[in-house]
């Protein structure tokens, strides 16, 4: 969902009789906005004034908590192969449980082929770049469950 889109539906909330909505979407997005109405505010001459305050709160986050997951970072700057080969299979794809030292992918730096391995025992739960993309030193290449 973009920015206007949200944009949007705060307006649109903020028209409405409605206090409070929750949206799901299928990539694990969650938006909730709430409407608080009246509050008292109390000054520096402790005056208590009424006003009707609108709090749109917008959370998103994801379903899978990131602290379950850990992160395979490129240890050198290159070009990131998914495949051994260009017509061979990739090593992994999303859902490929891994082993600690399994091949994970190729990292082409200064026409030398690195392999990296894996560190850890999981689940490839998401791919982070393309094949044939150029990576730098830190960036994260997969994410595992």
């Amino acid at each position: 969902m973009e920015y206007r889109e949200i944009k949007q539906l705060m307006d649109d909330m903020g028209e409405s009789k409605l206090n409070e909505i929750k949206i799901e979407f299928p990539d694990g997005t969650k938006i909730k906005i709430k409407k608080d109405s009246e509050k008292k505010v109390e000054t520096e001459n402790s005056q208590n004034i009424q006003i009707k305050e609108e709090t749109v709160q917008v959370v998103k986050e994801k379903v899978e908590k990131e602290e379950n997951c850990k992160y395979i970072t490129s240890p050198m700057v290159g070009t990131f192969y998914s495949k051994p080969e260009p017509n061979a299979t990739p090593y992994v794809e999303v859902g490929t449980r891994v082993k600690k030292g399994d091949k994970l992918c190729i990292i082409e730096a200064m026409k030398l082929m690195n392999e990296i391995e894996s560190e850890f025992d999981g689940e490839i739960a998401e791919v982070l770049v393309k094949d044939g993309e150029m990576v730098d030193y830190g960036k994260k290449l997969f994410k595992i469950k």
